[in-house]
């Protein structure tokens, strides 16, 4: 059940409708029902709230938590824009390796051999992991998806969650408009709209030249939204210069892929034309810093995207390329990594950084009303505890998030009014019986390749 809740006496930091972040000092927000009611700097204004609320839902007594934001600051939850969530269970076990090698010869082989329970299992722990550092919302990209969806919706984690959509046999790829009209009839909206529903396009190295107009087409047939790989080695690029003429953007772009709304993951190599393509497109490109430079993919050019009007996310990736789930390790490498790249200490701030990973990543995956600490808006929060060593004094909290903080100084996490972690304790998974679960799953996954 979702709570009333008075937040008081907090550090706000909220991205805004103009594209930047707001602090608000000793504020009050007020939570009714999964919702965002009152936010700013008059407890009366904010209790009043809660009770218009209560008496508009027909309640006859006003009663609310409250709970104190001394040496703390509410912020939304991260939105990981690309993930691989099951994928946890080969946390570091083919790592030092280069992305061709890494998915040919240790991933894939391994995949063949996952089961259903499998699935269930990694996604719980892979949840747990995110819910721990202030991760609310995730776009994931995986196989055997209904099991994620129910890990998610038994959860109460928010996701746009990929629907494999295709089939294979010995004449070659198929598509699957019953299988993903099913999902979506299924999920789409689903937890009172806690998941939507995307189509997998894994790569522009993975299926026949003929099949991409037919995903793209199964797409807007169901209409749902698209996640793709795009750009994310050299490799790729020159293998697909050598098989269309073209880059890897321009490919999809011609099948159609950009024309429905999308989630592309890495962006590592891309020419000016490339961005100006994604820029016109329905796309959000997916900076993913620590497996980018762990894989040696390269290193995005974020500031180049921005300039030419990109819209950019941030992600992990899968564990079994990162190794964890850290949006707080995710942000402060963007940041380090653009400054080292440019040679310009200004770029990539730590604002910027903090709405690539909030409200950017939620407006990426079709969230709208997620990402931003008004009234009105979904109750996704984290509160992080800034009273230990490593983040004290806080000086600008803005900086604070970013450069000092951690996961591991997220205290409180809430997703659609509900405390998924409620002071260092998650509320909706077993972590003891998942971890048993996911240990004797890692060991027999592993041993395939």
């Amino acid at each position: 059940m979702a709570r009333t809740v008075l937040f008081k006496n907090f550090t706000v930091v909220t991205p805004n409708n103009e594209g930047r972040l707001d602090v608000l000092k000793d504020a009050f927000v007020a939570v009714k029902g999964d919702r965002i009611i009152y936010v700013g700097d008059d407890r009366a204004l904010a209790v009043r709230s809660l009770m218009e609320a209560q008496r508009e839902s027909g309640g006859t007594q006003i009663g609310f938590d409250e709970y104190n934001g001394k040496n703390k600051i509410l912020l939304p939850t991260f939105a990981n824009a690309h993930s691989h969530i099951p994928m946890v269970l080969m946390r570091n076990s083919a790592d030092d390796m280069c992305l061709e090698d890494w998915l040919f010869k240790r991933i894939l082989p391994r995949e063949e051999h996952l089961t259903k329970e499998d699935i269930y299992f990694a996604s719980l722990l892979g949840m747990a992991e995110m819910i721990h550092g202030g991760t609310g919302a995730a776009a994931d990209m995986y196989y055997m998806s209904d099991e994620t969806a129910c890990a998610a919706l038994q959860t109460g984690f928010r996701m746009n969650l990929c629907n494999d959509g295709k089939t294979r046999d010995d004449s070659g790829w198929h598509t699957d408009r019953v299988a993903l009209q099913a999902f979506k009839n299924t999920f789409h909206g689903a937890g009172d709209g806690l998941i939507r529903v995307s189509l997998m396009v894994h790569s522009i190295y993975m299926y026949p030249q003929s099949f991409y107009s037919e995903l793209v087409s199964e797409a807007a047939d169901i209409d749902v939204s698209i996640q793709v790989h795009v750009a994310e080695t050299r490799t790729e690029v020159e293998n697909c210069s050598a098989q269309y003429g073209v880059t890897p953007v321009k490919a999809l772009a011609n099948f159609g892929v950009f024309d429905r709304p999308c989630i592309a993951a890495h962006g590592v190599h891309l020419t000016d034309e490339d961005r100006d393509i994604l820029a016109a497109g329905h796309v959000t490109v997916v900076h993913n810093p620590s497996s980018n430079m762990k894989l040696a993919s390269g290193f995005c050019d974020v500031q180049a995207m921005k300039k030419q009007g990109v819209r950019v996310a941030l992600g992990t990736d899968g564990c079994a390329s990162n190794n964890n789930t850290d949006m707080y390790m995710e942000m402060r490498l963007a940041s380090f990594m653009a400054k080292g790249k440019t040679h310009n200490p200004a770029y990539l701030s730590a604002e910027e950084v903090i709405l690539m990973a909030t409200r950017s990543g939620y407006e990426g995956m079709g969230f709208m009303d997620c990402g931003m600490i008004a009234a009105g808006m979904s109750a996704d929060l984290q509160i992080v505890d800034y009273d230990r060593p490593s983040m004290w004094p806080v000086g600008d909290p803005v900086s604070a998030l970013v450069y000092s903080a951690g996961a591991s100084a997220v205290e409180s996490v809430m997703i659609a009014g509900h405390f998924v972690k409620y002071k260092g304790e998650l509320t909706t998974i077993d972590i003891e019986k998942v971890k048993a679960e996911t240990s004797k799953r890692a060991e027999r996954i592993t041993q395939f390749a």
